[in-house]
């Protein structure tokens, strides 16, 4: 370990004051303090009229947003099981149609037996349907006494379809 010298007190504050000293003269003379003389009624006056005519501002970012419906960000692209059919997998099956658009009944399916093959108990879904309702990306738009028209929206885009009712081949069309 090495050991240093230690350096008096005296000296130290006398090196100290050789530095510092000549600095101090160099700043000047101290400027006498001007005495604070009591506000008067004039000054009060002229400063409560600037406060008052002062005018508050407050200023906020603002948004605006387009005024088209946007796609929900967490839903997934993929439409189907969760949601409802795709347009593609639903057969028009039936229509029980009135003159009271409301009464009309639409029957769908959608599987293996819309697609004419299987049976009843293989994985197919049948749905009734009436102006309105929707199902899953597919809202019923109308249903007329051989067709129903459909609002299909994908990827925020919408889109009217239409599905006929098929005739037997070799029936009556009466």
């Amino acid at each position: 370990m090495r050991k240093v010298p230690v350096v008096g007190r005296s000296s130290l504050v006398g090196g100290l004051l050789a530095v510092f000293v000549p600095c101090l003269e160099a700043q000047g003379p101290p400027v006498p303090a001007r005495p604070i003389s009591p506000p008067t009624q004039d000054s009060v006056r002229s400063t409560a009229l600037s406060v008052d005519s002062m005018e508050l501002v407050l200023e906020r970012e603002v948004f605006s947003y387009p005024v088209y419906e946007r796609r929900n960000p967490f839903k997934s692209l993929l439409a189907g099981s969760a949601d409802g059919p795709l347009f593609e997998e639903l057969t028009l099956l039936g229509i029980l149609h009135s003159p009271d658009p409301d009464l009309s009944v639409a029957l769908l399916g959608a599987g293996e037996l819309a697609r004419g093959g299987g049976d009843v108990a293989s994985s197919s879904r049948t749905y009734r349907v009436r102006r309105g309702d929707v199902l899953g990306n597919i809202r019923v738009l109308e249903i007329r006494p051989a067709l129903v028209v459909f609002d299909v929206r994908e990827f925020g885009l919408s889109e009217q379809k239409t599905l006929e009712l098929k005739r037997p081949m070799g029936g009556d069309t009466r």
